[in-house]
């Protein structure tokens, strides 16, 4: 996930009203306020950028967690 689109999302769910907040983004995806920071610098590669590519999509389409 690229750092443009990380930034994208991160829009998007303040314009949506999902999350106030950088610190509300990151609570909701399960990671530290620096892990948002450094993901809008950085962008997300390696073993963790497809699932949080998938989870940032969840948390913007409002899915809940899978029961």
């Amino acid at each position: 996930m690229t750092p443009e689109a990380f930034a994208r999302w991160l829009a998007e769910m303040k314009a949506a009203g999902l999350a106030k907040s950088d610190r509300d983004a990151a609570a909701l995806l399960g990671v530290s306020a620096n892990s948002i920071v450094s993901m809008k610098r950085s962008g997300v590669t390696g073993a963790t950028a497809e699932r949080t590519a998938l989870a940032c999509q969840a948390l913007l389409d409002g899915l809940k967690p899978y029961q």
